[in-house]
Formats: structure tokens, sequence, C-alpha cells
């Protein structure tokens, strides 16, 4: 099985929670980027690859500059942790993670997520599934 997201714009690197008055909260920009990627899991139909163990391609086209990439990751996972995976803890294999210049496509997030054919998560049967998307 295989997910394909495009969220547009500008990609938001996951911000560390923070507390105030006792209470855990996201900053707002991470919240929102959260809040859009999983929207548009929703308009794609909410696919999910299940209890399956998988891989990800992610790149972020018009981050900025000082984003840091593990973040950026971060943030789309964690969006998408329950929904297009039953956990994150699944992920077996992040196939590529490119922080791009903005192209004629502007600013986005493509995402791709692959089950893996082997339980054992060997980063050959991952990368195999990223093969079949070139």
């Amino acid at each position: 099985m295989r997910i394909a997201l495009v969220i547009p714009g500008r990609p938001v690197p996951l911000q560390r929670s923070r507390t105030s008055r006792g209470r855990h909260y996201l900053p707002k920009r991470s919240r929102i980027f959260r809040e859009l990627v999983q929207a548009e899991w929703m308009a794609a139909g909410r696919p999910s690859l299940g209890a399956a163990p998988f891989a990800c391609s992610i790149r972020s086209y018009g981050a900025r500059a000082t984003a840091d990439l593990d973040n950026l990751v971060k943030a789309i996972l964690d969006a998408l942790n329950g929904l297009a995976f039953d956990d994150d803890c699944q992920l077996v294999c992040i196939a590529g993670a490119h922080k791009l210049a903005v192209d004629a496509g502007g600013a986005r997030a493509e995402i791709d997520l692959w089950t893996t054919s082997d339980t054992g998560g060997r980063n050959g049967d991952a990368l195999a599934g990223l093969e079949a998307a070139a």
C-alpha cells in the first residue's frame, strides 16, 4: 500500500511543546501546520497503512533555511500518527528527507509512505518501494 500527500504552503518544523500556567500546549505555528497535514490526509480519503511496518520519503519545498530537517520530518509524522499509520514506532526506514528551494510548484511538503514487505524492516525492502515510486 502507498500513501502520497502534498501539503500546500511553507513546511513548518515541529516546535517543542510549551508549558504555561500548568498546561502543556503546542505553539500556534506547529498546531496550524499539524491541522493542515491532517486536513490533507482527510481530503485524500483517510488512507491508512494500519499496523504494517512502513517507510517514508519527505520533500520540503520552501522551508526556512534555519529549519532543522529532522523537525520538518517529525512535524509530518506526528501529525499523521494514529491516522495514516497506527504508531510511528512502525517506521523502519526514512528513504529520503530533503529540504529544497521553492520550484514552480510553490512551497509545499510532499510525503510518500509505503508498507515494507519484510516485517523485519530491512532497508533493501523499503528502498525497493522507493524505486517503484520513481
